[in-house]
């Protein structure tokens, strides 16, 4: 079990080290730079806290597997849900912004987006494993 989780863990970092590097280089060498020095949460911020993110719901995926195979989708579901709304409460800065921060704001999201998929990924490992 500590096997595939230290994979997962690592495999993730590794797809989300590649974007933050994309999205760091995007926005250094793009007219989006200017937009960038504005942000509430710089890019390693971010992304740093949607890996840990990652790496809780994907360790207690592993836990439930373990355990209780057959609600790993029920977990996913709710601590996806847990996620979601610490990510509100995280992004509320972002939202409240009075100058406009569209670029911060998809910026913010596509994060999410890239580390949802991620998680989804490795839960359908988990679940396919179980059949």
């Amino acid at each position: 079990m500590h096997k595939d989780f230290l994979a997962g863990a690592l495999k993730a970092g590794l797809v989300a080290g590649l974007f933050l590097i994309v999205n760091l280089l995007l926005y250094h060498f793009t007219a989006l730079g200017a937009h960038y020095a504005g942000f509430v949460y710089s890019l390693p911020v971010l992304y740093v806290l949607y890996y840990g993110f990652s790496l809780i719901i994907l360790f207690s995926l592993q836990m439930v597997q373990k355990n209780s195979a057959s609600q790993i989708g029920y977990v996913f579901l709710g601590l996806t849900t847990l996620k979601a709304v610490g990510a509100y409460f995280v992004a509320r800065p972002i939202i409240s912004k009075t100058i406009d921060a569209s670029a911060e704001k998809i910026n913010f999201f596509l994060v999410f987006v890239l580390f949802l998929l991620i998680e989804v990924y490795f839960t359908a490992k988990l679940l396919n494993k179980k059949q």
